[in-house]
């Protein structure tokens, strides 16, 4: 018994010692990015600092306004810029010529943070696994546009992290019992969510999902259910629950969704400009898919800026492959425990409230940029792994997260060679 818990301790210290390794290289390549790309040259990172700016201009909430091109951003939740507000003044003070450039470092660290959350919360989806949740954390810290996103001015950054925090929570819950102490953490980041972006509502169905699949599994009561889950939304409306009051009395609307999309409706890009031009509603999503899937890996600039075309068809060769792999990884999964199959089905739902909320948003306006499935970059990152040992006989199981690793990391030189480096002068 003493041998296997040193043994234990050894790999568990390894897999601490690759985990900040690859921790370092996600913050050197940010800070790559940051250097080659100048501020507002990344998606919608003008309007982002600017609302950090008017923040400690005014000293109130901005409110949005359809007539202000620059400040699109304003019905967004406030924390992530009430966290950057040190950042602007601390830019200020070094005399930036752009201080809210300086917010960019507040989204290196959530990138950052990003990266150690989704090796955990699949750490304890998998507590036997030892280099998988490393493939996990590799995978999320190469991927390049989530290199640009830890690298700009934007609240992506902060609502991966309060997904990636509740679905940790919500493992540990069904992987264990659910407790006291994982209701009010998930209530804490359910109204952390609340304050960072609407996609973080999607948490809600989610955190309901989990503790019916803890009823029925026979570990809570039907009435702890109803008092855990009223807990957990108390806490989170506690906590975020007066934006939602601000909006509504503002803008008669909790999430203000419906004055940003009347303020678009004549200048972005919608559907019905490719349906006027032949296109069917079927081709205009494979349109759709073909841009996400593209910017999901690595599109910069305002998306003009692309790797070469072939790198896009070996990803999509390589990924059909990983993910006919990962419904045979399912498969073995879900038949090792009842924990790994309500795991594995929080995991999935959470992967398709984000699609279909994607793909509702493409039915408005035609917004087909891979960053927007990054709130479920936990669930993908998994499958990304699982499909690839999958891929590979049992005797070469060891080698496979090495192999998703080598996948991502070449994807990233690419990046690194043919778009930030040498396109820096076509982002001005």
């Amino acid at each position: 018994m003493t041998r296997y818990r040193a043994t234990d301790r050894g790999s568990a210290d390894r897999g601490t010692k690759y985990l900040v390794a690859i921790l370092l290289i996600h913050v050197v390549l940010a800070l790559v990015y940051w250097r080659c790309t100048p501020f507002g040259a990344s998606p919608d990172e003008g309007p982002h600092g600017r609302y950090v700016q008017t923040l400690v201009e005014s000293r109130a909430l901005p409110v949005f306004r359809a007539a202000d091109r620059e400040g699109y951003e304003f019905h967004q939740p406030p924390l992530y810029y009430l966290m950057g507000v040190p950042c602007y003044l601390a830019g200020r003070f070094a005399d930036m010529e752009n201080p809210a450039e300086m917010a960019r470092l507040l989204s290196l660290l959530l990138g950052g943070l990003s990266v150690a959350i989704a090796y955990a919360a699949v750490r304890a989806a998998f507590p036997e696994e030892k280099a998988f949740p490393l493939a996990v954390a590799g995978f999320v810290a190469l991927l390049p546009t989530h290199v640009m996103l830890s690298s700009s001015v934007s609240n992506d950054p902060l609502a991966e992290v309060v997904f990636g925090l509740a679905l940790l929570v919500i493992a540990g819950m069904l992987a264990n019992k659910p407790n006291w102490g994982g209701t009010i953490g998930l209530g804490l980041a359910l109204g952390i969510g609340l304050l960072t972006k609407t996609t973080c509502v999607l948490l809600f169905p989610v955190a309901v999902l989990a503790y019916l699949l803890a009823w029925q599994r026979g570990m809570l009561a039907a009435r702890s259910v109803v008092g855990h889950l009223g807990a957990a939304i108390g806490i989170s409306l506690a906590i975020g629950g007066w934006w939602l009051i601000r909006n509504q009395l503002l803008y008669g609307d909790p999430f203000a969704m419906s004055q940003f999309q009347e303020a678009f409706q004549e200048t972005a890009a919608k559907p019905e400009y490719w349906l006027s031009r032949g296109l069917s509603w079927g081709a205009y999503f494979a349109l759709v898919g073909v841009w996400t899937f593209a910017s999901f890996w690595g599109v910069f600039g305002h998306m003009k800026v692309f790797m070469p075309t072939w790198v896009y068809y070996g990803l999509a060769l390589i990924s059909l492959a990983v993910g006919i792999g990962s419904l045979r990884g399912i498969a073995r999964a879900r038949a090792k425990s009842a924990a790994n199959r309500d795991l594995l089905l929080v995991y999935g739902v959470t992967l398709v409230l984000v699609l279909l909320a994607f793909i509702k948003f493409n039915l408005s306006f035609f917004q087909a940029q891979g960053r927007y499935l990054y709130p479920a970059l936990v669930p993908i990152s998994m499958l990304w792994a699982l499909g690839f040992r999958e891929l590979l006989p049992a005797r070469l199981h060891r080698f496979a997260p090495h192999a998703a690793l080598a996948v991502t990391l070449v994807t990233q030189i690419v990046a690194l060679a043919t778009c930030i480096i040498p396109k820096m002068p076509y982002y001005h």
